[in-house]
């Protein structure tokens, strides 16, 4: 929880304080991602993130990046009533420094928003830093990916969750936690094949919606639960359907749920 705007720029704002030319800095600013940004349209948005450095480094190693907190962070920090949060304005509010070492040398991570129409597992590339409302899963395995994606888990996750509004909630005690992985051996054919077709759903996705920058993640499985269900497509549908090869979606899907019961 960075709590403080001016830990979010843009890309050419990253540029300005030297991301691309200043040593290191890489690690600090980085691509930001909330929920909205999975499930809809992306905003292309970076957050600085300074976890683990004290004050006198940022200012010693990035001027340019001390100077805009300085600035943009501090006097809003300055009146806070936290004394946490007033000390350390150079950090997010929240840095979660638990879920640091278990995604330490994974090159990708497993997601899903915490509120969603519908329950979607994707990976995120490592380098990606995720808003608090992102359930993390520190796994870079996509038979764990495969699992959760499959309708027993989802179906698993509608029960035991909650609600906001109309919206379903998941929570990682009851829907993650204490959900009964199946006993499968990860080196077997089963496995692999879970494997193979987790990997295949979230190429699949992410292509077509890079394709076609106004599909949305949500349009797609709109569209994909009006195929399960019989239900006729709307003209605008029939363009996401086309856009999204939601068909070949489904079909991927289905497979994927058939191989995830065998393994049950």
């Amino acid at each position: 929880i960075p709590h403080g705007a001016g830990f979010l720029v843009t890309p050419a704002e990253a540029q300005n304080l030297g991301l691309g030319t200043v040593a290191g800095l890489e690690k600090y600013i980085r691509p930001y991602r909330n929920g909205r940004d999975l499930t809809g349209t992306p905003r292309g948005v970076m957050a600085i993130d300074l976890f683990g450095l004290q004050a006198d480094e940022v200012r010693c190693r990035f001027p340019a990046v001390y100077q805009w907190l300085l600035e943009r962070v501090k006097p809003e920090r300055d009146a806070n009533r936290d004394r946490q949060f007033r000390e350390k304005w150079w950090l997010h509010g929240r840095s979660r420094g638990e879920i640091r070492p278990a995604l330490s040398g994974l090159p990708r991570y497993i997601v899903t928003g915490q509120v969603a129409k519908h329950r979607v597992f994707q990976w995120l590339d490592a380098s990606i830093l995720p808003d608090d409302k992102l359930i993390l899963v520190a796994s870079g395995d996509a038979l764990h990916l495969g699992v959760l994606s499959s309708s027993v888990h989802v179906g698993w996750a509608l029960a035991a969750g909650g609600l906001l509004e109309d919206r379903p909630v998941y929570s990682k005690s009851t829907c993650f936690e204490a959900f009964p992985f199946p006993d499968l051996d990860p080196a077997g054919a089963l496995a692999e094949r879970i494997r193979s077709l987790a990997e295949q759903i979230d190429a699949h996705r992410k292509a077509q919606l890079a394709a076609h920058p106004d599909a949305t993640l949500t349009a797609t499985y709109n569209v994909l639960e009006k195929l399960r269900s019989g239900e006729a497509l709307t003209a605008k549908e029939k363009v996401v359907h086309e856009h999204g090869l939601v068909g070949v979606l489904k079909s991927l899907h289905d497979e994927l749920d058939a191989a995830v019961l065998q393994a049950y």
